[in-house]
């Protein structure tokens, strides 16, 4: 199932919620929503950058992103490792969906081990 990768615009409520959590000293004004994944909060530059470039990069994952001024967020914690964590649910799909990738895992599967000089001179089996 894919999902949308939303930029949003926080509110000052939103914006106070998430300096709670995240920290004071951070510079909060925008959250990028990835779904059920995850969420990143900072400036609208640190957020624009992911949000210009993760449709593009993870195309299983997400259908389309949108930006928005108002949306409900449940979490205001910025998920640790997000790339990490879109990257393993990012991978297995692209595999599944490439018959490229199966060919090259039903190669590896296939392939006999190669014997070594001292095997094959002395007939090793």
């Amino acid at each position: 199932m894919k999902y949308n990768l939303t930029l949003v615009t926080l509110n000052e409520s939103q914006i106070e919620k998430a300096k709670e959590i995240n920290g004071r000293r951070k510079t909060i004004t925008h959250a990028l929503i990835c779904g059920p994944h995850g969420q990143i909060f900072g400036t609208e530059t640190y957020c624009r950058k992911y949000y210009s470039v993760w449709c593009k990069i993870f195309p299983y994952i997400f259908d389309k992103s949108i930006e928005v001024c108002e949306h409900e967020i449940s979490n205001y914690e910025t998920t640790f490792n997000l790339v990490n964590k879109l990257i393993e649910i990012h991978d297995p799909l692209e595999k599944a969906a490439n018959p490229v990738w199966q060919e090259i895992e039903s190669i590896r599967e296939n392939k006999k081990p190669k014997k070594g000089f001292i095997s094959r001179l002395f007939g090793g089996k």
